[in-house]
């Protein structure tokens, strides 16, 4: 039995409905079988921060912690990783097509620090900013 890495975006502010309309999707696309490498062999999630990303930093995030192997999430036994996403899902130039939640969208103004994670010091306070509009869940899953 292998390890395979996925990531999977799944709409609606609220982290536990999507997880389960991600798995639900997935189950759905693969197989109730096991072993598909995807977010349907999960059972659990852990947030990796709090800050809504958008959907390409969220990914470049996920990535970066793949490939440092981070403790959080490289159990293919062991929670996903859960990043909040803001502005929705861009489908764009050849990846698969992120699965969709049908959790009610939960809009709530809020204030934020948002902080480039480029190695430039860029802290500005936003009023108002986007919400929650999705979640990427990534990690590695048993194949």
């Amino acid at each position: 039995m292998g390890a395979e890495t996925f990531t999977t975006y799944a709409e609606g502010a609220d982290v536990d409905t999507a997880f389960r309309a991600a798995i639900e999707q997935a189950q759905y696309d693969y197989g109730h079988a096991g072993y598909t490498g995807t977010i349907a062999e999960k059972a659990s999630y852990i947030v990796i921060d709090d800050a809504p990303r958008s959907e390409g930093d969220a990914e470049a995030l996920a990535e970066k912690l793949i490939n440092d192997d981070d403790e959080r999430i490289a159990d293919k036994w062991g929670p996903a990783g859960a990043i909040p996403v803001r502005g929705g899902s861009s489908e764009s130039g050849g990846r698969s097509a992120p699965v969709r939640a049908t959790a009610e969208r939960l809009d709530k103004p809020a204030e934020i620090e948002a902080r480039r994670d480029n190695g430039v010091e860029d802290s500005t306070t936003v009023t108002s900013a986007p919400e929650v509009t999705g979640w990427l869940f990534f990690g590695w899953a048993s194949c």
